[in-house]
């Protein structure tokens, strides 16, 4: 496979290696727990069977990959993070799993295949192109195979993402613009783009079902994990960039006086919306 970090998806590609892929495998049982409910499923969509070859994309530190492999399937992963992609193995060779992961670019790599299915939880939003990454992922599955996977819906239906840039707009005089559209977690919260992505791709039978949910913020840590996990999007960073030596401290000030009304028993809950989607080839 080449080199991400020179591809089509370079800045991506710079982001997971030193920024985003370092932070997600710091924070992995934060994670984990919070996207429990949407790893379950996402399986049970994708309901992978026993031998059957499956191809994970996007798959972060192998979560999602070891629950298919539980099931039987064969799973080979694919990330664009090289210090995630290290994490998954260590895990699979932990867990003994019949599981193989490597680092690439969906959209431009040979994905080898034919796979029988194809799977992915919240790793599908961040192309460049995605029709050019679909229609690349649907050359490695085979006639009649099947893909599932899970993405964000828009953000207003996310208060999770959205709680810390609110308060930090309300905390700058001047803050920066939201970021444009394009890749970026929220990228396929548009239904109609998601089935015309995949339909000018090569896919059939599309279908995008409404998955709702809680989502349970800062794993073990409380108030305060929910406090730096809603501080450590990428979009909160450009604007804490941006603002003056004492932003931080104001915003998680708030921030913790707002998840402690709103905690439970000491754990931050939030509402949480997302899509299954199903395709065939």
């Amino acid at each position: 496979m080449t080199d991400p970090i020179d591809g089509a998806n370079a800045q991506q590609a710079r982001y997971w290696t030193e920024d985003g892929g370092p932070s997600w495998v710091r924070d992995e049982a934060v994670y984990d727990r919070m996207l429990i409910p949407f790893n379950d499923a996402l399986v049970e969509v994708l309901a992978p069977q026993s031998g059957e070859r499956v191809l994970e994309i996007g798959c972060g530190f192998g979560s999602t990959a070891l629950a298919i492999a539980a099931r039987g399937a064969v799973v080979h992963g694919v990330d664009i993070s090289p210090p995630m992609i290290a994490r998954a193995r260590a895990r699979a060779d932990a867990a003994g799993a019949a599981v193989s992961f490597a680092v690439g670019d969906a959209q431009e790599d040979d994905l080898g295949g034919p796979f029988d299915a194809v799977a992915s939880r919240f790793g599908v939003m961040f192309f460049a192109d995605p029709v050019r990454a679909f229609a690349n992922i649907a050359r490695a599955t085979r006639p009649g195979g099947r893909l599932a996977f899970v993405c964000w819906r828009t953000l207003d239906r996310n208060p999770w993402m959205s709680s810390a840039t609110e308060v930090l707009r309300g905390l700058m005089a001047d803050p920066p613009p939201p970021p444009a559209s394009g890749a970026g977690p929220f990228a396929f919260g548009d239904a109609a783009f998601v089935e015309r992505v995949l339909a000018d791709a090569g896919w059939r039978d599309v279908s995008l079902t409404a998955f709702d949910t809680v989502a349970h913020m800062g794993g073990d840590g409380g108030v305060d994990g929910a406090v730096e996990q809603a501080l450590g999007s990428s979009a909160v960073k450009a604007m804490l960039a941006a603002g003056e030596p004492d932003l931080r401290a104001r915003a998680a000030e708030i921030l913790r006086a707002r998840f402690a009304e709103q905690a439970v028993d000491g754990a931050v809950r939030f509402p949480a919306a997302a899509w299954l989607v199903s395709a065939t080839v």
